[in-house]
């Protein structure tokens, strides 16, 4: 993988009830895997270990639908729940509170809160991929710099697009963020906003880039993605060590399908995203074509790399320079590379 460069290439507590939402309705659903109970070694019967998974709902977290919908975990001898999140921040406050063993999120959040010492284990490597400048056609934005003056999407404060228009594409173009207006809405909702005009752009990553693009909008730039990781409680990885180790096992033969199966997993995810046929200038495309589409701009492997490292790096330092973190922090103190052998 390339190296990527600082110019190319997050929180407080929140009430109960919050967190709640995150869990079961706005923020998040759950679905248990469909197999409770799981065959050891020995032939006999065994209660299968319970693990709660929580995922941004992006495409970069495909691993984790991929296990979900054919239920890599349950072979493995785990009963597992999975909950979705609409951005990190919201994630990390349930991964710190408990109320999940294991997440998959980007790490511009585990870095802020790792910095304030939050309980949790960075365990694996999920992908590398794109996120994109969205506008339309005729708005006159092509470069950074012409973003100056205007209004871009971001997600909420700490989230991995935070990161990328703060510590990368405003910097680029010489701005900074009193140079624009940043306005707070979910990924879903950034396209029709650009279309009707309450955004002069936005910064999304897939599928809803590629939704966007087969509809008319137009993509200026790609950034490269904050990098997703897989995240472990401390009190998960201390207390059900044997349960992380197989969890470990389904994250690998998740992203070992993904990359073997792209056309069987494309339908796979386009219902998990239930993505609908998309009417494009040169034709219709169906579910399974746009979420293909959308994969080409990720590419998923759970093996470290020294250029991954040095680019967990570069994140946590360009959010101190941010100041999206109140202290430097070595990320060598929330990374285990242990786990992945």
């Amino acid at each position: 993988m390339k190296k990527r460069s600082v110019f190319t290439k997050i929180f407080g507590v929140a009430g109960s009830l919050i967190l709640a939402a995150a869990l079961t309705a706005g923020c998040g659903s759950k679905d248990a895997s469909s197999s409770p109970e799981a065959k050891t070694d020995t032939g006999t019967q065994a209660k299968a270990q319970e693990i709660k998974v929580g995922y941004v709902n992006l495409i970069a977290a495909a691993p984790a639908i991929i296990a979900k919908e054919k239920d890599l975990l349950g072979k493995q001898g785990l009963k597992a729940e999975f909950f979705s999140f609409a951005n990190g921040p919201d994630l990390y406050k349930a991964l710190s509170s408990g109320k999940l063993d294991v997440a998959y999120a980007g790490m511009p959040a585990a870095v802020n809160w790792g910095s304030r010492g939050a309980e949790f284990t960075i365990i694996a490597k999920v992908d590398d991929g794109k996120n994109g400048v969205l506008t339309k056609g005729d708005s006159g934005i092509q470069q950074p710099s012409d973003l100056k003056g205007k209004k871009i999407g971001n997600l909420v404060k700490g989230s991995g697009v935070d990161y990328l228009i703060r510590a990368v594409l405003l910097p680029e173009g010489k701005l900074t963020d009193k140079d624009v207006t940043l306005v707070q809405m979910e990924t879903a909702n950034m396209e029709s906003a650009i279309t009707n005009g309450t955004l002069d752009a936005a910064v999304a990553g897939e599928p809803f880039l590629t939704f966007a693009e087969l509809r008319g909008l137009k993509v200026v730039k790609e950034l490269p993605d904050p990098a997703f990781v897989v995240l472990g409680s401390n009190a998960f990885l201390k207390d059900h060590a044997d349960a992380a180790k197989k969890f470990i096992q389904g994250h690998i033969a998740s992203i070992e399908d993904l990359n073997q199966n792209t056309e069987e997993d494309a339908e796979v995810l386009a219902k998990a995203f239930n993505v609908p046929e998309i009417k494009g200038k040169d034709k219709t495309y169906t579910p399974a074509e746009v979420m293909a589409q959308a994969l080409k701009r990720n590419q998923f492997s759970y093996q470290w790399t020294d250029n991954d490292l040095k680019y967990y790096q570069e994140i946590a330092d360009n959010s101190y320079t941010i100041k999206s973190l109140e202290k430097p922090l070595d990320v060598s103190s929330i990374i285990d590379t242990s786990w992945v052998k």
